[in-house]
């Protein structure tokens, strides 16, 4: 029996497979001359005998040693053994002085054939490594001993054949599997790295999403209360009732603000406080100066929580650039609900535009960052007719 060259990826394998076929195919060497041991006479001359014990040597050592040689010198090599292996036992059966079991010495190489070679391939070698101890028996036995021996070495040689499609089919779905855990293995540890990207992606969106809000929430709350402490400050000496009302309207907005930073720590959700997003779209727009006119065209109908949140905000920056920045004097407010698939958005004023003011930076980052998280599009750019205009549409 000849176990298949092994995968030389796999050393320890490679190893073992090594010794268990240099074993049985020495065992089946060493069964074919213990003959020349039990028997009480040899049948030849000493030259035959000695060419016998050579060719019996040199066969059991290329046998053995064949996966080594593949291995070292190439696959080519493979082939030229396996020919001059298929000569050594056709020379072995004519001249061997024993006869009968010591056919079996062709089995190894069959064995061989099956696992290096196509099915085509091993066939042909097997019919002739057949033929040949065929031949031999007519030879030297005559026809009449043909038939016999064509039903015994062909139980042999079926026998080997089975086994060793057995063996072979079992070492092949070995080494699959061993394949399979390997790639197993490969895909467990992408699947660990991409669970360690998807994480870090994870907690750096958090990351962006807090800062979103604590920029459009908190950011705008203390940019009115700052106003409306400037004014107090300014007018506490000559007019005390307005700076009063302007730091009570101050303090109002600063419990806002907390409100609304319980509400952006707490959860994503929509805050079933809020009231619809028109009338939180006034609320937003009477909270400092300019105080915005609201626009609402079309008949506003219930949005997505992430829809409504998105647009609140934007609209919550937007006015917190126009008072912190345009210097307008005025500025509107337009939602649109008559485009039946999307919502829009828009924010204009009569100041100095985006050469004097920043309407980039983070604020406008955020507000694109939320709004294509929805499919959705900013726009933002001076108008024509002087001061500047923001964009949202969303889908919904």
């Amino acid at each position: 029996m000849r176990l298949p060259c092994p995968d030389p990826n796999n050393p320890h394998a490679h190893h073992r497979t090594d010794l268990y076929g240099a074993f049985a195919f020495g065992c089946v060497i060493l069964t074919c001359f213990m003959q020349f041991v039990v028997t009480n006479r040899i049948y030849g001359s000493v030259p035959q005998v000695t060419l016998t014990f050579v060719l019996g040597a040199l066969y059991a050592a290329l046998g053995i040693f064949n996966d080594a040689i593949a291995l070292r010198y190439g696959m080519q090599w493979r082939d030229r053994v396996f020919a001059l292996m298929a000569a050594i036992v056709t020379t072995l059966l004519f001249v061997s002085p024993l006869r009968g079991f010591f056919a079996i010495i062709a089995l190894p190489l069959l064995s061989q054939a099956i696992f290096d070679y196509s099915t085509r391939r091993a066939l042909a070698i097997g019919l002739y490594l057949y033929g040949v101890t065929i031949g031999v028996v007519g030879y030297y036995y005559g026809l009449r001993a043909v038939p016999e021996a064509l039903v015994s070495y062909l139980a042999a040689f079926a026998f080997t054949t089975a086994f060793t499609v057995i063996t072979k089919q079992a070492l092949n779905a070995r080494d699959r599997e061993q394949q399979l855990r390997a790639e197993l293995e490969t895909a467990n540890e992408k699947l660990r790295v991409y669970a360690a990207q998807a994480e870090e992606l994870a907690t750096t969106r958090e990351r962006n999403r807090l800062a979103r809000e604590i920029h459009d929430g908190v950011g705008h709350y203390l940019t009115v209360v700052k106003t409306q402490l400037d004014v107090a400050s300014a007018v506490c000496a000559t007019n005390p009732a307005q700076a009063k009302a302007n730091v009570e309207k101050a303090a109002k907005l600063t419990a806002e603000a907390l409100d609304d930073v319980r509400r952006s720590v707490g959860t994503l959700r929509a805050d079933a406080t809020r009231p619809p997003l028109p009338d939180a779209l006034r609320q937003l727009a009477a909270h400092g100066e300019p105080v915005p006119a609201v626009a609402i065209e079309g008949a506003p109908r219930p949005l997505p929580p992430a829809v409504e949140h998105a647009l609140y905000r934007a609209a919550q920056e937007g006015l917190t650039n126009i008072r912190k920045h345009a210097r307008a004097t005025s500025a509107l407010v337009r939602l649109d609900f008559r485009d039946a698939q999307r919502v829009h958005l828009e924010l204009s004023d009569n100041g100095v535009g985006r050469a004097a003011a920043t309407a980039g930076g983070f604020g406008l980052t955020g507000i694109r960052e939320r709004v294509e998280l929805l499919g959705g599009s900013v726009s933002a750019a001076n108008r024509l007719e002087g001061g500047f205009a923001l964009r949202v549409e969303v889908p919904a």
